[in-house]
């Protein structure tokens, strides 16, 4: 298999901060950051939130220089909502992308990753709009160099992988694509169909994890506790791994696990556990 291994691995920003959606990072990071040179790797995502914060309390220059210290740079930055706007207003994250967009010109962040949720199905706009938007947001994202990673949420049913690659597809943007992340992806039973219609241009991204077959909990409950380790469920990530390798063998490969024990563990041991699996995963291949 071609998929990237190693130092082209990076660990997506809540895998590692110790707390739940939402929530503030228990884990300084530094100790992140330090968490993930040891294992080898070389990226972390960023939330816009938490780095807002440091440079605020600390300062850009406190941020690059623990970055470089350990070698590392931030491969995405997440998360941009309401690109979409509403009916009326095509807008409305004007504030919230400009502000994105200037996080990734001053760390040389080259994806920020979008998404879309909708209570209603009453609630989204029609797709063709929907294309239009994205197309828009690409644009701008592309005067910044930054490509934007659209990943639909499979705990609100009313936009899906379908939804996301026939805008993707529709915008046929060069900076645009979807992103799989694994457990939205095998919640969403039009994952794999979606996938197939998509080139590997279209792939921007493959966070990896691992889940049960028939969660007892809630959707959101299970994406935001029950996630598991690659490998440790249900999920055929063989099949996704080879259909991603086979599309887009240079894909940036990440992990994001969203667990409750996870969160139990230092970054130390988060990071050894977390690329153990991996590698056995990509080992079976």
């Amino acid at each position: 298999m071609a998929l990237l291994r190693g130092s082209r691995l990076f660990f997506a920003h809540h895998h590692l901060t110790g707390a739940a959606w939402g929530q503030h990072a228990l884990h300084p990071f530094p100790e992140r950051a330090a968490a993930v040179a040891a294992v080898g790797s070389t990226g972390i995502g960023f939330d816009a939130q938490e780095l807002t914060q440091l440079v605020g309390a600390h300062s850009a220059g406190w941020v690059r220089d623990v970055l470089d210290g350990h070698g590392l740079h931030i491969g995405e930055l997440e998360v941009l909502t309401w690109w979409w706007g509403t009916r009326d207003d095509a807008d409305a994250s004007r504030p919230m992308a400009e502000a994105m967009f200037a996080l990734a010109d001053e760390f040389g962040i080259g994806r920020l990753k979008a998404s879309a949720v909708f209570l209603q199905l009453s609630d989204r706009p029609p797709l063709e709009t929907l294309a239009e938007r994205f197309a828009t947001l690409c644009d701008r994202a592309a005067e910044h160099g930054l490509r934007i990673a659209l990943e639909p949420v499979a705990a609100f049913p009313h936009f899906g992988y379908a939804d996301a690659a026939q805008i993707v597809l529709d915008a046929d943007r060069p900076n645009g694509g979807v992103e799989i992340d694994a457990w939205h992806f095998f919640r969403d039973p039009t994952g794999f169909a979606a996938l197939d219609r998509l080139d590997g241009r279209h792939i921007t991204g493959l966070e990896l994890c691992d889940g049960v077959a028939e969660p007892r909990v809630s959707l959101m409950e299970d994406s935001a506790d029950g996630r598991l380790l690659p490998g440790a469920g249900s999920f055929d990530l063989p099949r996704l791994l080879g259909e991603i390798d086979r599309k887009r063998p240079d894909v940036d490969l990440s992990v994001e696990v969203l667990s409750a024990p996870m969160r139990t563990l230092s970054p130390a041991e988060n990071t050894k556990q977390t690329v153990e699996a991996v590698d056995a995963l990509l080992d079976r291949r």
